[in-house]
């Protein structure tokens, strides 16, 4: 009698303490789809921000449908885009198609789903940023002006024709906080001209396609821009001929003003109008010298121009 007593009592204390426990849990927190984004018009990822937790685990699952359709379809890929996140590949991705996503959390005491989140891939386009800037600076026929060149990003296929991207570069010297802006076009490089020797540049690039938005700012590249002076004068030293069939011609560089400097060798032959060496020529020869065939003898004239 006094054992089943303490069982019936021992069952009551563990109900109590149950029901008291399910009292403190709660379902899960509303979700909220933060953003759906499109990088080229073909594939899209939807984010989402959880709600709380109420100290239990909690899953969450994204759920869609399209315009017109009652049927209501899962996400297809959880992995590719990371936590939270719902990537939709060619397969699931169709244009000029509006979309219903919501979210839904739930745990063992129930769920919680999100607000609607309406949208269609072509109002969501916005591609990743520029790749692979590169920076030069260039002095040709006296003028000092910096080139930028860049690469269209990898998943935008712009050979196609399809899809036409337009740029935007942005640039300024480090001690200055505003950026100058300029509209590129549809062209993957851009010289700037104006520029103040003897500072260092910060340039950027972004760009968009004809639907959409802006992509963020590609990763700073930076440039110093040297106090340049006009190059030494050079001074030609020799020319050998090893058979008669062929000779070269050496040089000696003068200071380079802190600029990119380029060497061209003119020639002219004694009573004809001045010409020049066959370039391919150039790199048959070693460093700071020129190589010609016999059909190039005559008088050599040295002279050094800028890039």
């Amino acid at each position: 009698m006094k054992q089943n007593l303490a069982s019936s009592v021992r069952f009551i204390l563990l109900l109590f303490l149950n029901i008291e426990c399910l009292k403190e849990q709660s379902p899960p927190g509303k979700p909220e789809v933060l953003k759906c984004r499109s990088p080229e018009m073909e594939t899209f990822t939807c984010w989402w921000k959880p709600g709380s937790d109420s100290g239990l685990p909690t899953n969450y699952t994204l759920l869609y449908n399209k315009e017109g359709k009652e049927q209501i379809y899962e996400c297809p890929d959880y992995r590719t885009a990371g936590p939270n996140s719902c990537y939709f590949d060619k397969k699931h991705t169709n244009l000029w198609t509006s979309y219903n996503i919501s979210v839904k959390a739930t745990n063992e005491v129930g769920s919680n789903i999100s607000n609607p989140h309406y949208m269609d891939v072509t109002s969501i386009v916005q591609p990743d940023p520029p790749v692979n800037l590169s920076l030069q600076v260039i002095q040709s026929a006296g003028i000092l002006y910096l080139s930028a060149k860049w690469s269209p990003p990898p998943l935008v296929d712009v050979r196609s024709g399809w899809l036409i991207l337009h740029y935007e570069l942005r640039l300024k010297s480090e001690e200055r906080e505003e950026w100058e802006t300029i509209f590129v076009g549809q062209q993957a490089h851009y010289k700037v001209f104006k520029l103040h020797p003897g500072l260092k540049y910060i340039v950027q690039v972004h760009c968009m396609l004809d639907h959409g938005k802006w992509s963020e700012w590609s990763s700073e590249s930076y440039i110093q821009i040297p106090n340049g002076q006009p190059p030494g004068r050079p001074e030609l030293l020799r020319c050998r001929s090893p058979e008669k069939e062929t000779f070269t011609c050496w040089w000696k560089p003068g200071s380079d003003g802190g600029l990119p400097t380029n060497y061209t060798l003119f020639y002219s032959k004694e009573g004809l109008q001045q010409g020049f060496c066959l370039k391919p020529l150039f790199q048959n020869a070693l460093k700071n010298s020129m190589q010609c065939s016999c059909s190039h003898f005559g008088t050599r004239i040295l002279e050094r121009q800028g890039g």
